[in-house]
């Protein structure tokens, strides 16, 4: 067999490499995983049923398992959601991605609520882009704590995508 020698592809003064996007989406640094990719970094997936315990907080999600063991970043995310609506427009949302460890959760989970929306999205592909990390994951002392923290995620996104509330 040949080898062919190619030279690395940069952007700017960065090397483009799996292994830099990566660092970038661990770190929390969207923008520079974008530059890199030449596009937002985004999942895709069939929305499953979850626990509902989303619908009865106030923020139903769509959620999507992740088809890998780790994903490369979690924490709370503003989003755009592509596939919820038949003619294309994305829709705004925040987005958890990690184990849920305040409802004693596991299994790494995307769940991403969409704001001002509502529908039956089970079955349906969608994919979620993210935009701006807002925070890490993080464990509450109880639930109530928790949906607080959720109202001032989706407040800080919504101000991050220029949506306000209807």
């Amino acid at each position: 067999f040949d080898v062919e020698v190619v030279p690395p592809v940069c952007v700017g003064s960065d090397r483009v490499s799996s292994m830099s996007i990566r660092e970038s989406l661990a770190a929390g640094d969207l923008d520079r995983a974008g530059r890199l990719l030449g596009r937002r970094y985004s999942m895709i997936g069939r929305v499953v049923r979850g626990q509902q315990l989303g619908r009865t907080l106030g923020y139903p999600t769509a959620n999507l398992r992740l088809s890998r063991r780790r994903s490369p970043t979690d924490g709370i995310f503003a989003v755009w959601v592509h596939g919820a609506d038949a003619g294309g427009v994305p829709r705004a949302g925040v987005a958890s991605l990690g184990t849920r460890p305040t409802v004693n959760g596991t299994v790494p989970l995307l769940e991403a609520h969409l704001f001002d929306w509502s529908g039956d999205l089970y079955g349906r592909e969608i994919e979620v882009e993210f935009v701006r990390r807002l925070r890490e994951e993080r464990r509450y002392p109880t639930v109530g704590e928790m949906v607080e923290q959720i109202h001032r995620d989706a407040a800080e996104a919504r101000a991050c995508l220029g949506v306000g509330p209807v």
